[in-house]
């Protein structure tokens, strides 16, 4: 297993502190990626994460606390599946123009008194027809 460096382990909080420093869009790019980093695994404690490759030193005090930010700033290595599925399912649904399965309308069509859905009335104003 290649052991990482302390460079490679700090280099996305130094990209976030450049990026912050750079500009305001930086700024507001950072901080948006960064704060979806900890929506999706900001739950998880440091012990969670994969070890593989770094020294123990790194667990504790403020090298853990630099650790956990490389985690955070690598958030979609750690939700490729869930984004996988959300992107298959977006797929599906723009592709086959079907709804997901255990999701119905929740809005349904209006009935109109004379028995007839409002969105059958809706294409007949497209065509210029009325009733």
């Amino acid at each position: 297993m290649k052991k990482r460096s302390a460079l490679e382990i700090c280099l996305p909080l130094a990209l976030f502190v450049a990026a912050c420093a750079l500009s305001l869009p930086t700024l507001l790019i950072a901080i948006a990626w960064m704060t979806i980093g900890v929506i999706s695994v900001g739950h998880r404690t440091l012990e969670t994460f994969p070890t593989d490759g770094i020294r123990q030193e790194w667990l504790r005090g403020y090298r853990g606390a630099c650790l956990l930010f490389y985690h955070l700033a690598w958030w979609p290595w750690y939700m490729r599946t869930p984004l996988r599925d959300n992107a298959d399912r977006i797929r599906r649904h723009v592709f086959t123009g079907k709804k997901s399965p255990h999701r119905k309308s929740e809005n349904p069509p209006d009935k109109l008194p004379d028995g007839k859905s409002e969105d059958a009335n809706a294409g007949d104003a497209h065509r210029g027809e009325r009733n």
